[in-house]
């Protein structure tokens, strides 16, 4: 009889035992509440600045013809993306190719962005402008009109481009 009482005991103590846990643990969870984020609304203005910062970085990268720094700008993967002048969609090595190839050919680059725009939904970025960039190929100054998109994600905490749509744009001249 003993030996029942003992084990009935146990058991007794074991139920207990699991249920404090159980408890516990789904206090701890209730404690640590996630924080609600609204993608449509909230603003994110520590990400819109780090946005803001990579996009001057590449930028400057293109105007000292830093190859390699460009290229670490972007999350080549397969799902890198990216429509150019009206082409079919190319992919990471393409667009690698075209950025290595566009620094080959031009001694300067300026450029301006209007309308720049950084939409920040959590870790993905829309970035959208009109640009004016001003690549200097050989001795000749090439004006180039182009509205832009660029998508980027945060990747291990660092801002990656992961897709780029650059169309030509029609300019009205004021005169």
């Amino acid at each position: 009889m003993r030996t029942k009482v003992f084990f009935v005991l146990v058991i007794i103590f074991g139920i207990v035992i699991t249920g404090c846990k159980q408890t516990e643990e789904k206090a701890e969870v209730e404690d640590i509440e996630e924080v609600k984020i609204d993608l449509i609304n909230d603003e994110f203005p520590e990400e819109k600045k780090e946005v803001k910062a990579v996009l001057d970085s590449l930028f400057m990268s293109i105007q000292q013809r830093e190859t390699e720094e460009l290229l670490s700008y972007h999350l080549y993967s397969d799902k890198f993306t990216e429509f150019r002048d009206g082409l079919p969609r190319t992919g990471a090595s393409e667009n690698e190719e075209y950025e290595r190839q566009l620094l080959k050919n031009i001694s300067s680059f300026d450029y301006n962005l209007e309308d720049l725009k950084i939409n920040i939904f959590d870790k993905v970025a829309i970035v959208t402008f009109n640009a004016d960039f001003r690549p200097t190929i050989g001795e000749n100054v090439v004006q180039l009109w182009r509205q832009g998109t660029i998508v980027f994600v945060k990747n291990d905490g660092v801002w990656r481009i992961t897709h780029e749509h650059f169309s030509p744009m029609t300019v009205e001249d004021s005169e």
